[in-house]
């Protein structure tokens, strides 16, 4: 064989080599990319639902700590979660509804540190599907503006023997506090109505005052009567003897 067909013989053998390399390397990195897409699609959320209303300065409102998991059972779920502690305040935190009965960690927060830390478990088999309870939590508005929840760390693990962390989504929440409203002004039939029954107390006080008085000034009449005829009376009546003793003694 001549000097050059061993030549192109070797070209051949690398081109082959560097071919089957580059083919391996496509596939590795296309199933790594899927995977990577598999596991965002099975993985689990962990998120705050947003209140059905801004709530008002001054006010109490509650909000709900959910997670889903549509593919994987879960058995944990851990949390601390931060807020404006300027805006908000945490009143108290409801395990009602929960999908979790097992509790590694209490609720717990801090109103000075505007923090809440949370880990609860549920047994075998665990917990699959969408926008399952985590905790209720009630909160004061305290001033105006935008208020945020930040999720400082979170965790779902999976119910597969090792507690993998399967989380793939953990979503803030962002809303507004309003301003307080004014009560609604009185209407002018309400104002109406209170008019005329103070009109009405009045009327009645007065006459009261009236009946109070006749009253008085009648009885102070009588009396004045009473004694002005009784007293001219006794006088005629102490006055006949000395007349007739007068007679007697003419």
């Amino acid at each position: 064989m001549s000097a050059s067909a061993v030549i192109r013989r070797n070209k051949r053998r690398k081109t082959r080599k560097f071919s089957a390399l580059f083919s391996v390397v496509l596939l590795s990195a296309f199933f790594s990319i899927a995977a990577s897409a598999n596991a965002q699609q099975l993985g689990a959320s962990l998120y705050i639902a947003p209140p059905a209303e801004n709530p008002q300065a001054g006010s109490n409102f509650t909000l709900t700590i959910k997670t889903d998991s549509l593919a994987q059972p879960i058995n944990a779920v851990k949390g601390v979660l931060g807020y404006n502690k300027d805006k908000l305040e945490i009143i108290n935190v409801s395990k009602i509804g929960s999908i979790f009965n097992l509790w590694i960690e209490e609720p717990q927060f801090s109103n000075v540190d505007g923090k809440l830390r949370f880990a609860g478990g549920v047994p075998k088999p665990g917990f699959v599907g969408n926008g399952g309870t985590v905790l209720l939590v009630i909160f004061k508005a305290k001033l105006a503006g935008t208020a945020s929840l930040v999720w400082e760390k979170g965790e779902v693990l999976a119910a597969d023997g090792v507690g993998t962390n399967i989380l793939t989504n953990l979503q803030n929440l962002d809303f507004n506090i309003e301003e307080r409203s004014a009560p609604p002004p009185q209407s002018r039939q309400d104002t109406k109505t209170i008019d005329g029954m103070t009109a009405i107390i009045f009327l009645l006080f007065i006459a009261l005052v009236l009946i109070a008085a006749n009253y008085v000034i009648t009885k102070f009449a009588i009396r004045y009567h009473d004694m002005k005829f009784h007293h001219h009376g006794d006088t005629h009546s102490e006055e006949k003897p000395d007349d007739a003793h007068h007679n007697n003694v003419v």
